[in-house]
């Protein structure tokens, strides 16, 4: 994919990750109010976390591709890389 998809993929990741977190937050809040009335039920908490850590490992998958962490400038431009010798 080009590097404009990407960046605008990781854009649109970021500000759902943002809507995502306040959302976790008052699920969590709510959670807190309820338990102390019934049992916790950690499997309601693990399946809330699940699209929010769904959503950063792309968010962050697609930021990686537009930063090009992986890769560096040498490589980038397709120039072969020169090995400097030691004198010996």
């Amino acid at each position: 994919m080009p590097t404009i998809v990407h960046l605008f993929l990781a854009l649109v990741l970021t500000v759902f990750l943002a809507a995502q977190a306040s959302s976790l937050a008052f699920v969590l809040r709510s959670r807190r109010a309820v338990s102390a009335r019934s049992a916790r039920r950690y499997t309601d908490l693990l399946w809330t976390c699940i699209p929010v850590l769904l959503v950063l490992f792309l968010a962050a998958r697609s930021w990686v591709a537009v930063v090009d962490v992986q890769r560096p400038a040498v490589a980038a431009t397709g120039a072969p890389a020169r090995a400097t010798a030691a004198p010996r």
